[in-house]
């Protein structure tokens, strides 16, 4: 098992504990699964954007922002978490051989899962493998799900595997197209107690 490093979460996301790393470096993936593609590659599923996030850590109620980039090709995803100031300080990988979590100045550490992954080096578990079908507004398969909708069958709250999932705002450009602009993701209850995530997308 990978150490746990249990002040990492606020490290990475916070950006002003960049000195914890030599010259506030930045994360060079050792093995890009998108190396080489464009911003309007149509094969590949983007999101960005930033989020807001408390967790526990210890009996203190911590909280922590940042900006994300997300990008997926069939069973390949890449999730890179960056500081305020624009250094990517975790990337997250996920493909058919496993999963990879490169911090800075640290070897990558590799697992079977992504969730166990995150459990294991950071202490804490973003649900990566759920928000693949939450990100699209719908349930993840495979488990059971309850889903509220609106008045336009869009969803308003998914419950699944422990979180609930609220969509707060939509970014509709045309009619019959609406995009998530807000969901925020609640877990009341986990190993390392409740964890609230706020995503705004970008694009």
């Amino acid at each position: 098992m990978a150490a746990r490093l249990p002040s990492a979460f606020g490290a990475l996301m916070l950006g002003v504990s960049c000195l914890l790393f030599t010259g506030c470096a930045s994360v060079r993936p050792a093995n890009d699964l998108f190396a080489g593609t464009q911003d309007t590659d149509a094969t590949v599923t983007r999101y960005q954007g930033r989020f807001s996030a408390r967790y526990t850590q210890g009996n203190a109620e911590q909280s922590a922002v940042g900006s994300f980039l997300w990008r997926e090709r069939g069973p390949d995803v890449q999730l890179e978490l960056m500081s305020p100031l624009g250094q990517t300080l975790a990337i997250v990988s996920q493909n058919n051989q496993g999963a990879t979590l490169e911090l800075p100045n640290q070897p990558a550490r590799r697992a079977p899962e992504v969730d166990t992954l995150m459990q294991d080096a950071l202490g804490f578990s973003l649900p990566v493998a759920g928000l693949r079908d939450w990100l699209r507004a719908r349930p993840a398969p495979g488990a059971p799900a309850r889903v509220a909708r609106d008045a336009q069958s869009r969803p308003e709250t998914i419950e699944q595997n422990g979180w609930t999932v609220r969509y707060v705002a939509w970014a509709d450009d045309a009619p019959g197209d609406a995009r998530i602009r807000r969901l925020d993701l609640e877990r009341p209850q986990g190993a390392n107690g409740p964890l609230t995530v706020r995503l705004v997308l970008d694009q």
